[in-house]
């Protein structure tokens, strides 16, 4: 038997950001997957690992993969004297956040700031985030045109962080500007040529901002996740005041993109399968189980970035250390290994494996029960004001990798 160094690595020349793989990653990095579940792309320079298996096992797999990938950049591109000040400045408060962090920052970090985002809080807040709900939906047109994505996905997920952060009513439009200056970079978006100066300017206007409010609720602490983090700087582990803005623009960008993200995929999920929207209308289907499938058959990431720590063959292969791995969730989660006819919708999917959705193990999204809680609240919400629901125009994707959102979902809707 040969030695794992010595087995030929598959090797292609892919196109992973191209029209086919936007506008169907499933089907796109299905077939890759069906032919050879972990691959080298000469194009990217990136290992690209398709199969469920390898997915979840690289994912759980802290000492041979880091999720460290900012630094890196950082230092690789940031760290010329032609370099703008206010460039680095964004990337390094990229660099705080959790998700680009390894124990024992990561865990430190998640530890301070998770009870905001467990089950008990969320259930708590149940209410109040269906009222900001019912406040978005009625202000959007009775019949008609619309787009899902302005109207109602960004309004109702930016409202429900803003609330969460202790954003006050009068100032939360500003922050469902700020939060799509994040998507291009965090989804490795190749549309937008001026995505960094963009993000720079906005990070520098959000944390002039977010020094206002941390002020306010220091002096008077309120109800929120900035007065929590204010209170966990006086713990033992205390967070620096650089990683309380940083944990700001995290749970501003992936409590609010990724969510509208998965509301409108949802939707239109739902428009290609009538049988399976008639079932979730007649309550023959709960929204607990069919935001599971929601998030499996078109979630919102559609993949994880890894950076390979030390040479390793833990995925069968020889990998070498500072290589970076692209793990496609989208074709994890259409893997027939684990999923009985992947490429249905069944709203009701039973399995005994779990969808990689909010990836896996220490990594595992933090937000994933506010994730579920606002798209169970807004799909049925949806149905439930419009009982004609049709696409109104083509769909255009973002030329992302790592995210799956559309540039706007236009519907033809009426009562």
């Amino acid at each position: 038997m040969p030695e794992i160094s010595e087995i030929a690595v598959p090797e292609y020349d892919l196109d992973i950001v191209g029209p086919d793989a936007v506008r169907d990653p499933a089907g796109y990095f299905g077939a890759l997957r069906d032919a050879n579940p972990v691959v080298w792309d000469r194009r990217s320079r990136s290992w690209i690992v398709t199969g469920y298996p390898q997915i979840a096992r690289a994912l759980r797999d802290d000492r041979a993969f880091s999720s460290d990938r900012i630094r890196p950049f950082i230092d690789r591109k940031l760290s010329g004297p032609d370099t703008d000040p206010k460039v680095r400045a964004a990337f390094d408060v990229l660099a705080n956040w959790l998700v680009f962090n390894d124990k024992p920052k990561h865990l430190r970090l998640r530890k301070l700031i998770n009870q905001a985002f467990m089950s008990k809080a969320m259930e708590r807040l149940a209410g109040r985030f269906a009222e900001l709900f019912e406040t978005v939906i009625a202000a959007a047109p009775g019949s008609g045109e619309i787009d899902l994505l302005q109207d109602v996905a960004v309004p109702f997920s930016a409202s429900v962080i803003s609330e969460m952060l202790g954003v006050p009513p009068e100032d939360r439009y500003r922050f469902a500007d700020w939060h799509r200056l994040f998507g291009p970079i965090i989804g490795a978006s190749l549309d937008d040529a001026s995505r960094y100066d963009l993000l720079a300017q906005g990070v520098e206007e959000l944390l002039i901002y977010v020094r206002t409010l941390l002020a306010r609720y220091r002096e008077t602490p309120g109800d929120n996740l900035l007065s929590e983090l204010i209170r966990a700087r006086d713990a033992e582990e205390a967070l620096s005041e650089e990683e309380i803005l940083a944990t700001c623009t995290l749970v501003l960008f992936a409590g609010s993109e990724t969510t509208a993200n998965l509301i409108c995929n949802a939707i239109i999920a739902l428009i290609e399968h009538p049988g399976e929207m008639a079932r979730l209308r007649n309550g023959e289907v709960a929204a607990g189980p069919a935001v599971e499938e929601f998030l499996r058959y078109n979630g919102s990431g559609k993949a994880i970035t890894r950076v390979v720590r030390e040479g390793t063959d833990a995925l069968g292969v020889p990998m070498k250390a500072g290589q970076r791995v692209f793990l496609i969730v989208a074709a994890g989660n259409h893997d027939p290994l684990v999923f009985d006819d992947p490429d249905a919708l069944i709203l009701d999917r039973m399995s005994e494996r779990q969808h990689l959705g909010f990836g896996y193990g220490l990594h595992s999204c933090m937000g994933l029960q506010l994730a579920r809680l606002e798209t169970a609240i807004a799909v049925p919400g949806i149905l439930g004001r419009w009982g004609q629901i049709e696409l109104a125009g083509p769909i255009e994707w973002h030329p992302q990798l790592l995210a799956r959102g559309v540039k706007a979902l236009p519907l033809r809707v009426s009562p």
